[in-house]
């Protein structure tokens, strides 16, 4: 991989995003939750379709995520962001010591939306289409992965 030819993956997982739930313990044996194993399921598949002869990337690398979500308040942006860094891991990038970069958004629905009069706005309903900012949208989950350039030392002309 050359520093001139930086390489990007874009994944966009429609759906309300999943965040890693705790390992439970039942008679001294660690069990992941069904739900965070198809949630890293299905973020690997949606990969392995988008670029399915894609070799992880070596050298420093960039997360950014936008969890778009229906509801506000949990799951906790970090718990969000783990699963979609271990379901990632080993397969866009080698390993995530590589990660030197994250940003990461969650953007949950606005609380008022307009009313019926115009200027008016009133509590959101259960019904009411999610917007952001007075923009429709739908839950999903947007994840890029890009290569960064690696340090190179100016050698010394003098």
């Amino acid at each position: 991989m050359t520093v001139d030819q930086p390489q990007e993956f874009t994944l966009s997982l429609p759906g309300d995003p999943v965040a890693k739930a705790r390992p439970r313990v039942y008679q001294g044996h660690a069990i992941t939750p069904k739900k965070t194993l198809h949630a890293e399921e299905r973020i690997f598949a949606e990969f392995r379709r988008c670029y399915p002869h894609a070799k992880p990337l070596t050298g420093p690398v960039s997360v950014e995520a936008e969890f778009w979500m229906s509801k506000q308040g949990k799951p906790d942006i970090d718990n969000l962001l783990k699963l979609v860094l271990d379901a990632l891991n080993a397969l866009a990038y080698t390993d995530d010591a590589q990660i030197m970069h994250i940003s990461a958004r969650k953007i949950t629905p606005d609380q008022k939306v307009k009313g019926v009069r115009r200027g008016v706005f009133r509590k959101r309903k259960k019904g009411d289409p999610l917007t952001f900012s007075g923009t429709v949208y739908e839950p999903h989950l947007l994840v890029q992965i890009r290569q960064l350039p690696e340090y190179q030392p100016k050698e010394n002309t003098q």
